[in-house]
């Protein structure tokens, strides 16, 4: 049996089966997710003291990574990450004047901890971040089978309408028209789609295009309705800022001046391109060494078991364990961007060897745990979402 510790099923009450929820029963936007035999039928169990253990890494990383962005900005340093020299002055516009440039929310994904500590941040998914729907429907739905008294660490919500408020607010635009967009993708579209309805409660008029669609100007972000072409005052995409500015130079280089002239808010902002390379957290080993983040190399180590990455991986794609001298690996992708070595942080499992990922997702704060529990060591797309409830 791997190391890590394990959660009884029976033993330790962890674990709890709910009636399946009838189709009929369960909102539009997450049928595609059923179609993919996704969702867990169960929930987990987490004690309170877990719950603020995985909140307390959220935030000691979070305050670790807004000092080790200052750190590489001040001293110009993004190189050291391999974004374009063109990007630059985007990235240092949109962090000397973030309270502009808003950072929504993004996910840290964390191994170890519950019942033996240890947990530590292996990255933050602070560009793309999926998981939304999920975590803002389909959680709560089950959540709600239980027997009263029960409760769960999810605010995402209502944290989200109020920061997407005080973004409208600061706008000082009667109806600012909020565009989300993506490749097309259905589950690219269905994280999308959350944003636009709570942007909606928030006071915008808020449009989807595919990125195909949408038109890019030296004067600003357009969409067209019917004949017209209407402006854009807020940009949210599910397309990553360094396929932009690695596979569309001359798409980033257009955003990026209507950014730097404050033509149009895109979320996430740029700097948030440091937080998603993974050689930022070998920078932050270097510079802000933390038990609360995972030791992250750009050389892979002599001794010692380790996780090999890409840079800009994604959906656990193009990933090698090497641990108690055993290798293993995915597919995928991503196998010719750059590599980081990350000391490997085994995850939970539990007696049917069964691993879980807990992710938090971070605004201004920790407001929302989620999990996601796979039959082997790498979470792919071919992982499940399981719901949780705070144990008494």
């Amino acid at each position: 049996m791997e190391k890590g510790s394990l959660l009884g099923r029976l033993g330790d009450n962890r674990f709890r089966e709910i009636k399946k929820l009838k189709k009929k029963n369960i909102p539009h936007y997450l049928h595609w997710f059923l179609k993919e035999d996704y969702f867990s039928e169960e929930l987990l169990g987490i004690y309170r003291h877990e719950v603020d253990r995985f909140k307390n890494t959220a935030q000691e990383a979070f305050t670790i990574f807004e000092k080790a962005t200052e750190k590489i900005i001040s001293e110009k340093s993004l190189d050291l990450l391999g974004i374009p020299s063109f990007f630059h002055e985007c990235i240092y516009h949109s962090w000397e004047n973030r309270e502009h440039h808003t950072f929504l929310y993004g996910r840290f994904d964390i191994n170890g901890g519950f019942e033996k500590k240890g947990e530590k941040v292996i990255e933050f998914n602070a560009d793309t971040c999926s998981t939304l729907p999920e975590t803002l429907y389909w959680q709560p739905l089950q959540f709600a089978q239980l027997k009263s008294g029960s409760s769960m660490f999810n605010h995402l919500e209502s944290a989200l309408v109020n920061k997407l408020t005080k973004l409208h607010a600061k706008l000082g635009i009667e109806n600012p028209v909020f565009l989300g967009s993506s490749f097309g993708y259905e589950e690219d579209k269905m994280n999308v789609n959350p944003i636009l309805d709570l942007a909606y409660q928030a006071g915008f008029k808020p449009f989807y295009e595919d990125l195909e669609n949408v038109v890019f100007s030296e004067e600003g972000i357009f969409y067209k309705v019917g004949e017209e072409y209407q402006i854009v005052d807020v940009w949210f995409k599910m397309i990553p800022w360094d396929w932009m500015f690695n596979d569309e130079p001359e798409l980033a280089k257009i955003v990026s001046d209507l950014i730097v002239k404050n033509l149009v808010i895109v979320l996430n902002p740029p700097y948030t391109s440091i937080w998603q390379n993974k050689k930022f957290l070998a920078y932050i080993t270097k510079h802000f060494p933390s038990e609360f983040i995972a030791k992250t190399y750009t050389n892979e180590p002599s001794l010692g078991d380790f996780v090999k990455k890409p840079v800009y991986g994604r959906i656990g794609e193009n990933i090698q364990i090497k641990a108690l001298g055993k290798r293993t690996e995915t597919t995928g992708d991503y196998g010719k961007q750059d590599f980081i070595f990350q000391d490997y942080c085994p995850l939970l499992l539990d007696q049917e060897n069964y691993y879980y990922q807990p992710g938090v997702f971070y605004m201004e704060e920790p407001v929302a745990l989620n999990l996601r529990t796979q039959d082997q060591k790498i979470m792919t797309d071919d992982c499940e979402f399981m719901s949780h409830f705070i144990l008494i």
